[in-house]
């Protein structure tokens, strides 16, 4: 019985996300952009050798940092797949993922909770896979399903928490070393997941005051650097850096501030209502926290409510929600907003948890008949919120065309050329396509202060001295993206060079 139930969820959970990668169509068939483009580069050069770890196309010298188990993964696949439906590497992995959760939940269980109805657990890890988080693929969402290493780190770290949970409350064995190789995985997988790992073990250690989950996260942290002979010591080190850079000059630039992580203006949504600019309104509703949050993940704040507000024998519960709701708050703040969009903490933390725990509260609080109604309500607002926010701000379904491709082949860019772009991310996405050489920094980003202010003007914006850059690296053509053109408050004095191509969307510019 328990394996049907295991195979059905899976099953569910394959149908369930082919049809969330076909729904974003449109956004794959128009080509690499944005970490995408970083991305497919890595895995580029790890295919043709890792001599240097670095990628060779990319000027900017910076030491590379960025964690390489997901490009490692990617790298066994065909390239027709990697270019053509890039998505199929995160499916496979999102799959295999459920698949292993499904079983631990199962099992553990049928090991620690043996009065629990299973009707309410199917129904639980059923609602995950339909959860908000993992039907929208608007905005920076569309990174869970397109060639991105974010799905693997949310999923490691996740998977930490919830090993880490069974371990502490049980003393299970299986538990710690599943709980090990997870945050061994995370610290492979990216810089993000190593700051949740690092921020989450701390707190709660100063919470509980005991040491047990530091010696877990040290462990596995030692077993990353050992797999990865050093190089996830020195993704570490790169990473802390970077906060110092990011602090300094990134969070200050004009086109990189608005879209940090902040708190909800609610006088500023009152007046937007009150003048009837609805769309401002909900705008704000969106995008700030902590509605964002509720919006996005209410089963959180529904297992937060029953944990504290409900009696439970489990101890180390209330510490691991309180831990990650308080790190979620603190990076909410426009002083520590730097440290990384506030939301994912509660992402990569609670994606396997939530589902296991808010099974479990339901039935022993409620019964199978109330549990019932709650699923199904939730089932129901998951499917309305989520096509709600991927119509208004999601992919097309619709296959369009790759225009920066065909922009670059009537121009005749090749490996042999360098590029200077505007933006500096359209740098990236130049690379991938051409293989040529532009200007974009090695991936882990710049840790040097001066390196950084030689090259950039304010991100994603290169130095207003292009003269100095184009000689310097001997570039051939200036690219400019018109729409971020239009963003960018200063200027680039353009005017004496050649116009070679220009159309609705680019133009190119030849430099001697």
């Amino acid at each position: 019985m328990l394996l049907y139930m295991i195979a059905i969820l899976v099953l569910i959970a394959l149908i369930a996300r082919l049809i969330i990668c076909f729904n974003s169509f449109g956004w794959f068939s128009r080509g690499f952009a944005g970490d995408s483009s970083v991305h497919i580069q890595i895995i580029k050069q790890i295919k043709d050798g890792w001599k240097h770890k670095r990628i060779d196309n990319y000027i900017i010298p910076n030491k590379m940092s960025y964690p390489i188990l997901f490009h490692r993964f990617c790298s066994y696949f065909p390239n027709y797949i990697l270019e053509k439906i890039s998505f199929i590497p995160n499916l496979v992995i999102f799959v295999l993922s459920y698949f292993a959760f499904t079983c631990f939940t199962v099992y553990q269980f049928n090991q620690f909770f043996p009065e629990a109805n299973y009707s309410v657990l199917f129904m639980g890890l059923l609602c995950h896979i339909i959860a908000t988080q993992n039907l929208v693929t608007a905005g920076p969402a569309i990174a869970y399903v397109k060639l991105s290493s974010r799905l693997l780190a949310k999923i490691s770290c996740s998977f930490y928490i919830l090993f880490s949970f069974f371990y502490l409350e049980f003393g299970d064995d299986l538990s710690f070393y599943l709980a090990v190789l997870s945050t061994a995985l995370a610290f492979l997988s990216g810089t993000f997941a190593a700051q949740v790992l690092i921020f989450f073990t701390i707190i709660f250690s100063l919470l509980t005051l005991e040491t047990e989950l530091l010696t877990l996260t040290f462990t596995g942290l030692v077993m990353s650097i050992v797999l990865s002979f050093g190089y996830s010591l020195r993704s570490i080190v790169a990473m802390m850096k970077y906060w110092r850079i990011y602090f300094l000059r990134v969070k200050k630039s004009r086109y990189t501030a608005p879209v940090l992580s902040s708190y909800l203006n609610l006088i500023d949504v009152i007046k937007n209502l009150l003048s009837s600019r609805i769309k401002s309104a909900c705008k704000q509703l969106y995008k700030k926290e902590p509605s964002r949050a509720l919006l996005h993940y209410p089963e959180i704040f529904v297992v937060f409510f029953l944990l504290f507000f409900t009696d439970s024998s489990l101890e180390y519960l209330d510490d691991i929600y309180l831990s990650l709701i308080l790190i979620y708050c603190i990076t909410s703040l426009s002083a520590l907003n730097f440290l990384g969009e506030s939301y994912r903490y509660l992402e990569y933390g609670l994606f396997f948890l939530n589902p296991c725990i808010l099974s479990l509260f339901l039935f022993t609080h409620y019964g199978l008949a109330h549990s019932t109604y709650f699923f199904l309500l939730y089932a129901a607002y998951s499917f309305f919120i989520s096509i709600l926010i991927n119509r208004l701000g999601g992919h097309s379904h619709k296959a369009g065309e790759d225009i920066l491709s065909s922009f670059l082949e009537k121009l005749g860019v090749s490996k042999t050329h360098t590029v200077f772009p505007v933006s500096m991310r359209l740098g990236a996405d130049v690379v991938a396509r051409t293989n040529c050489r532009s200007f974009w920094w090695q991936p882990g980003g710049i840790t040097d202060l001066k390196m950084y202010d030689d090259y950039i003007h304010e991100y994603p914006f290169l130095s207003l001295d292009w003269k100095k850059l184009c000689k310097r690296h001997k570039v051939d053509f200036i690219i400019i993206d018109k729409q971020a053109q239009l963003k960018f408050a200063d200027n680039y004095e353009f005017e004496n060079l050649e116009v070679v191509l220009d159309d609705e969307f680019y133009s190119a510019y030849r430099y001697v």
